[in-house]
Order: C-alpha cells, then sequence, then structure tokens
C-alpha cells in the first residue's frame, strides 16, 4: 500500500506522520499541491498529475487530502483523478460533496441531521442583523463565515460595536450567532467517526473568550469517560459531515452539549502533547484498516470482471 499524503500547514504534522509511518511499516509520501504537475498534452496523450515522474493516480493506491486552500480546484482533481482510479479517497466526502470550507454550511448539515448547533443566521444585510440583535440580545458572537483559529470571532456587546465590526467585512462574510457563556469548551478528535480516548478543555485567556491556542487559550487533558455525552455528539457530527479525521469542539448549552465546529483539517500537535496520545499513529493505522476493508470489497468485482 502506497499513500499519498497532500497538504500541511504546519511543521508538526509531517514530521509526526512520517514518524507513525515508520513506526507502522507504511509507505507514506508527503507532498504540497506546489510540488505536484498537472499536464494536459494531448498530442503526447499525456494527460495526468504528476509528482516527480510518478503519476500520483496510477503510482498510489490511497490519497489523504489535507490541504485546500488556496489549491481548492487541484486538490479536487486529484481527488477526482483518484477516485476515476478506483483508489481510496479519504475523506469520503470529497469523492462527492467536494470541499465546502463555509461554516455556515456546516451548521446546516449537523442541524438537518438532528445534531445540536448554537443558533446561528447568516445574513448580507446589517439591518437584518441589527433586527435580530435586538431579539437575540447582546452579548452575541459574530463569526467568520470562512474564519479558522479564532480568528474573525468577535462578542458583540452593543449596537455601536456590531456596526464598527460589520464595517470591516463585506456583506455576507459573518454570521451572528447566540453567545454561550462559559468558563471554556472541549476538543473531541473522532478517527474514522470514533473519539479517541481524551478530550481536551480549553480555556480562553484573560479577557478574552476564544479558546484556540493560538489566540493564547490553555489546554488540560481530561478522560473521555469524565464528560459521557460529548463522544456520541461528536461522533454524531463527524458522522454528519463524513469526516474522517476531524478535530470537533463543544460547548454547553446550560447542560446540553453543542458542536461549536467541525474541523476537516485539524492541527495536533497541542492535543498530541497536552493528552499524550499518537493521533497520528492511531490515524495512519485507521488509514491502513480503511485500505484493507477497500480492497476486500473491491476485490470481488475485480475477479468478476477479470473472469469476463
Amino acid at each position: 500500500m502506497k499513500i499519498l499524503w497532500l497538504g500541511w500547514e504546519d511543521a508538526h504534522t509531517p514530521a509526526r506522520v512520517r514518524a507513525a509511518a515508520e513506526q507502522f511499516g507504511l509507505d507514506v509520501t508527503i507532498a504540497q499541491v506546489a510540488d505536484l504537475r498537472f499536464v494536459a498534452d494531448s498530442a503526447s496523450g499525456r494527460a495526468g498529475v504528476m509528482l516527480g515522474d510518478l503519476d500520483v493516480a496510477r503510482c498510489f493506491d490511497v490519497l489523504v487530502a489535507r490541504t485546500f486552500h488556496p489549491h481548492i480546484s487541484e486538490a479536487l482533481t486529484v481527488v477526482a483523478l483518484f477516485h476515476q482510479a478506483g483508489k481510496l479517497v479519504i475523506d469520503e466526502s470529497l469523492t462527492d460533496e467536494g470541499v465546502t470550507l463555509s461554516k455556515m454550511h456546516d451548521y446546516l448539515a449537523l442541524a438537518q441531521a438532528g445534531v445540536a448547533v448554537p443558533r446561528t443566521w447568516q445574513m448580507a444585510d446589517l439591518a437584518a442583523v441589527e433586527t435580530l440583535a435586538g431579539a437575540l440580545g447582546y452579548p452575541f458572537v459574530l463569526k467568520g463565515v470562512h474564519g479558522s483559529y479564532g480568528a474573525h470571532v468577535y462578542r458583540i456587546d452593543s449596537v455601536d460595536q456590531l456596526r464598527a465590526v460589520w464595517a470591516r467585512y463585506q456583506p455576507g462574510d459573518l454570521m451572528a450567532q447566540e453567545y454561550l457563556p462559559a468558563d471554556g469548551d472541549f476538543r473531541v478528535i473522532c478517527i474514522g467517526y470514533r473519539a479517541l480516548p481524551a478530550l481536551v478543555e480549553r480555556v480562553p485567556k484573560p479577557g478574552d473568550f476564544r479558546t484556540n491556542s493560538r489566540q493564547g487559550g490553555q489546554a488540560v487533558a481530561r478522560a473521555l469517560s469524565a464528560y459521557p455525552d460529548l463522544a456520541p455528539l461528536a461522533e454524531r457530527a463527524a458522522r454528519a459531515l463524513r469526516r474522517e479525521f476531524a478535530a470537533v469542539d463543544l460547548r454547553y448549552r446550560g447542560a446540553e452539549p453543542v458542536v461549536l465546529e467541525v474541523n476537516r483539517r485539524p492541527i495536533f500537535e497541542n492535543f498530541e502533547r497536552v493528552t499524550g496520545l499518537d493521533v497520528a499513529g492511531a490515524f495512519l493505522d485507521y488509514v491502513r484498516r480503511r485500505y484493507e476493508h477497500f480492497t476486500a470489497i473491491a476485490r470481488p468485482a475485480a475477479s468478476v470482471h477479470a473472469a469476463i
């Protein structure tokens, strides 16, 4: 089995993936989209995506697609080529849904699946948001539809603050969301739609409400069993969005846990450091088992075609 791991956003990920691959004896090649050559040459009959001298869809058995922006079309082209070649693609949703980077898309899909999420609205008209804020009450949250790492997230305490923040964005770039007062939130990592046995409880730095580590938030490890209502919800959220490797962020609304976000390409350095879990190893072991199951299903069909 030859695995192509496409993309990373931090130095920790490729280092840990290489270490885990060596531990499990797996053949993993790690590359960025920028390392690839896209070739369409009808005169010579060559058409495909190359990594060095290798046609990736022919030479690799599994694609783990972990990068998208700003090369969304290019990444999805590689996904399509692998899928057309009958190869395994992770995440599975990429083969038919494509990639959606909109948080509002995720909230809609989760709510339709019956997964609890904060009440959220995406509107392009400031007057409508002001009316909503009057009914919802202050404080509430403005959040970027495409933000990450805690960026573009604001606690709004007044109409003047609402107007000031709104003016810095294009209409439709922000969502309005109910504010959930809490001391912190929780991150659960799901691999193959199963939660790992520990989670992290995250608390914001003084004076902030954002818990992301890049915004100064701190995290401590907790046993998953200490919060028995979080794992089932996180697993349902990951499965609803068909994200096979996901970090699910949750917060309590009173006594009810709700899903804040389902990160499809989590950076797991802090999670590994805090919990001591081998996230990279757990994921590559899952990829190995997925491939074995995938080929076992495909093998009978291949035998029929060979007999014909």
